[in-house]
């Protein structure tokens, strides 16, 4: 099935690896032309590559009757039906999404804020608002979100 729509990792949260990756690839190779060390060199290389696979990740995909939400190349897809959301909203720099699993047990799931650009984080609500039948406490839409 082929999403309605995705949403992919801001642009700022994408570079974060590769900017660390970079910087510790070039202290690397300063450790190892002086002391003889090359071990940031491997953890330089790691970023970079979980930076560079990090800059098309889809975070949040919507299809018709439920959404995926997946936080990182490795990390594991959680899907939910529209339904099961029983509440969403803005908390500390987080977006809290509460929802009852297929076996009643109340889970939630966290995406920070900055993951998300701003008109994204403003589709994703208008989206959540129209399939559930939430009342309208429930937002992701703050004046400060920047």
């Amino acid at each position: 099935m082929e999403p309605i729509k995705e949403f992919t990792l801001s642009k700022k949260m994408g570079n974060q690896s590769l900017y660390m990756g970079g910087v510790a690839l070039a202290m690397g190779l300063v450790l190892l032309v002086l002391a003889g060390n090359g071990t940031l060199i491997g953890f330089g290389i790691l970023f970079m590559i979980i930076g560079a696979t990090n800059r098309n990740l889809k975070i949040v995909k919507l299809y018709p009757q439920y959404l995926e939400i997946k936080l990182g190349i490795i990390a594991p897809k959680k899907l939910m039906k529209y339904d099961q959301i029983t509440s969403f909203s803005i908390v500390k720099k987080t977006l809290e999404l509460h929802y009852n699993t297929q076996e009643n047990k109340s889970k939630k799931v966290k995406i920070l804020v900055k993951a998300l650009e701003k008109d994204d984080l403003l589709e994703l609500d208008k989206v959540l608002q129209e399939k559930t039948d939430l009342e309208a406490t429930n937002t992701f839409i703050l004046t400060d979100v920047e």
